[in-house]
């Protein structure tokens, strides 16, 4: 009797040649993918009318083949008698969507990621990652700045599904995103700028939101809530769901708590610590159909501040109202692939030196309208794009922008509730109008891929501004990929820069823009080092990259002694320049080792100023983040992260002395357990109850603990 063993074949394809069906020709069959050149996706499927995304970013899929027989080499098993008449084909991953991934560094987290870390706003999430400084005012990101590679908070771009909401008014309000955590797909952080990329000066986030294929199911509901210490409450809800070609994402949180508790405050810390209590609303809908994405959302605030903005006030306090909405569409027409964009996003904001008293407040509503045409053409050579963007910024202030209503008179903002203010009582304002436009030219040549773009702004205000850049790569087929970039970057004065006159500070009208060129090298790649445990197991990831930005303009707050009255003025700096490294290991094993990752970030600015007294030219010159997720015992898992942070630079503490700001490392964990529809966490950030400071001298919380229930429908 003979044994008859039926061995299944496995192919690998390291590379897609010049034919739309080489790697679906195999389907029913185990397949590994390697890499995909994004030429062959726009040119071969889109002529063939077919719909892929692929993503450039995994070297590696990780998804390992079969045994093959011996005697058949793995990168040449014969396929013209297996080959299939197949339908349309869609392969899905995380493709980045702020930029070709091929030529720069992308940090990107998960929602599985996001998921383990101890976090209830985008703020929360983003200070794990590298290279990003985040600062608040406040507990639970209630006010947050970021920043990166030693820029300041008005230098990054913050976009939603790649829809920017940065506010010309004040990069202190770029976080106000009406979107719950449980919705988001994942969160990517592009370093640098690009030529495509108006507004990103030091960086860019984007937030991305949950697909069908991300959910895997037709709906997917999630109903949490999360109590802690402080009189923290939290529930959400949140739900994607999918009926044929239509998506729907839904969410709805709402969030309080009292004002929080801090390690050996002095009597004023104390008092501005009771003074950060907080609530918050968020409502975000968004609905995808075909080429089409339509999303909409509100948040609602209002915050303690504290000492946010000076220590003459230990009970100041921000209310805010967000408002936008978007729509993008996208047509795919043989080797073509036109976008079209459109979005508005209004924001209101009271500000009051002293909580709920007559003596000192502003009030701002700033509105933002903008459209964008983008187009893109795949050929032999590489793909060609080239784009149009407007966008007008109106504001209306009691404050900020030169006088429009002469007769009317200026309210004080403490007299009644946000609602009741009419924009006709805000008598100073201003309205400014863009122009953005790029032309790209990407090259592919076996691994070599490269790009050359020029940009330019033309701005009401400041005149025409022409910028440019050029970038290459190179993957290699085992060993990851390197790449250089060189960009130019521009960013327009915000309306506080231009026009702020209050407190201590003054702002300056004869502002120029910003300039930087910005250098980077990098290396990145990923190995899966144990093939036989499948796709989790023994996977490693690392990245290097080297940056050098040449500042010009850089504004900044300076102080000036002989104004006693103002004694902050903005001013452009003569030149100030960034240099620094950054650098990511990260090995995943299986479910008991998930996760081992470490980070650092090194930054140094090198400053040739006008004046010296800077304000917010303070920034993290030492970054590392070492993170651990780890099985304990059937759905139990953990979670540990040690971070340490080093900033230079002074600040005036609550008495007024001048004090330097110290090293500080802080421990974050959070232990879950969960199956298939619940999940149990409690969480403590500062577990170590350090005393430190992130923003001037406001005092940061001490050790906070939560617990979270969350139901999977």
């Amino acid at each position: 009797m003979f044994k008859v063993i039926l061995k299944q074949q496995g192919i690998r394809f390291r590379r897609f040649c010049h034919k739309a069906y080489a790697a679906f020709c195999s389907l029913h069959r185990e397949v590994t993918i390697g890499r995909v050149a994004a030429y062959m996706t726009d040119l071969e499927m889109l002529k063939s009318g077919k719909s892929i995304a692929v993503s450039a970013l995994l070297l590696f899929a990780g998804i390992t083949s079969a045994e093959a027989d011996e005697g058949v080499p793995k990168d040449s098993v014969p396929l013209n008698s297996r080959q299939l008449s197949l339908q349309e084909v869609l392969v899905v991953s995380h493709k980045a969507e702020v930029h070709s991934e091929a030529y720069r560094l992308i940090t990107q987290v998960s929602h599985a990621g996001i998921e383990a870390l101890p976090i209830q706003t985008v703020a929360d999430i983003l200070q794990y990652l590298p290279g990003v400084d985040v600062r608040t005012r406040g507990a639970n990101g209630a006010q947050a700045d970021i920043s990166m590679r030693g820029g300041t908070f008005d230098q990054v771009l913050v976009m939603l599904n790649g829809v920017p909401l940065s506010d010309f008014h004040t990069g202190h309000y770029a976080l106000n995103i009406p979107i719950s955590t449980e919705i988001i797909e994942r969160v990517e952080v592009l370093q640098g700028t690009s030529a495509n990329l108006h507004g990103a000066f030091s960086g860019a986030i984007n937030i991305v939101t949950r697909t069908a294929v991300s959910t895997g199911k037709n709906h997917n509901v999630a109903l949490k809530l999360t109590a802690g210490m402080n009189g923290l409450v939290n529930p959400e809800v949140a739900a994607s769901i999918k009926r044929e070609e239509t998506l729907f994402n839904v969410s709805a949180e709402y969030s309080r708590a009292d004002g929080y508790y801090a390690p050996k405050p002095t009597e004023k810390e104390a008092t501005a610590c009771r003074n950060s209590d907080f609530k918050l609303a968020n409502l975000y809908f968004q609905t995808r159909w075909r080429g089409l994405d339509v999303q909409a959302g509100a948040q609602w605030k209002d915050a303690g501040l504290g000492m946010g903005y000076g220590f003459g006030s230990q009970d100041q306090f921000d209310a805010t109202r967000t408002a936008f909405a978007s729509a993008k569409y996208e047509h795919r027409w043989g080797a073509w692939r036109l976008n079209g964009q459109a979005s508005y996003r209004a924001n209101y904001d009271r500000y009051e030196w002293h909580r709920g008293q007559r003596l000192y407040g502003n009030f701002h509503f700033a509105q933002t309208a903008s459209a964008s045409l983008a187009a893109h053409y795949a050929s032999q050579v590489g793909t060609t794009s080239f784009g149009v963007s407007v966008r007008n910024e109106n504001m209306h202030s009691t404050n900020l922008g030169d006088t429009i209503n002469p007769n009317g008179q200026v309210p004080n903002v403490a007299d009644f509730p946000l609602s009741e203010v009419r924009v006709l009582d805000l008598v100073k304002g201003g309205n400014r109008f863009h122009t953005n436009y790029y032309a790209e030219q990407t090259f592919y040549y076996a691994g070599f891929s490269a790009s050359i773009g020029i940009n330019g702004t033309y701005n009401t205000r400041f005149g025409h501004h022409l910028g440019g850049g050029a970038n290459i790569g190179y993957t290699f087929e085992k060993a990851g990929t390197l790449y250089a970039n060189a960009n130019r970057s521009l960013r327009m004065p915000t309306f506080t820069d231009l026009y702020y006159n209050a407190g201590n500070q003054l702002g300056n009208r004869n502002l120029k823009p910003e300039e930087a060129w910005l250098l980077s090298v990098g290396y990145k790649g990923t190995l899966n080092l144990l093939p036989s445990m499948g796709r989790s197991g023994g996977a490693f990831s690392w990245a290097a990259d080297w940056y050098y930005r040449w500042g010009k303009n850089i504004i900044d707050w300076v102080y000036v002694p002989a104004d006693t009255k103002r004694p902050y003025h903005a001013m452009n700096q003569q030149q100030v320049n960034a240099t620094g490294v950054e650098l990511s290991v990260a090995y995943r094993l299986n479910e008991w080792l998930r996760c081992i990752s470490v980070d650092y970030a090194y930054t140094y600015l090198d400053l040739n100023l006008k004046e010296s007294g800077s304000r917010y030219l303070d920034y993290l010159s030492h970054k590392l983040s070492i993170h651990l997720e780890h099985g304990i015992y059937k759905g139990f898992g953990a979670s540990w992260t040690v971070r340490f942070q080093k900033r230079e630079g002074q600040y005036n503490n609550a008495e007024g002395a001048v004090a330097d700001y110290q090293p500080v490392w802080l421990l974050d964990g959070s232990v879950y357990w969960q199956n298939k529809y619940l999940r149990v966490s409690a969480d403590c950030t500062n577990m170590t109850n350090t005393r430190y400071y992130d923003y001037g001298g406001i005092l940061q919380p001490g050790a906070w603990a939560k617990v979270s229930i969350k139901a999977k429908l």
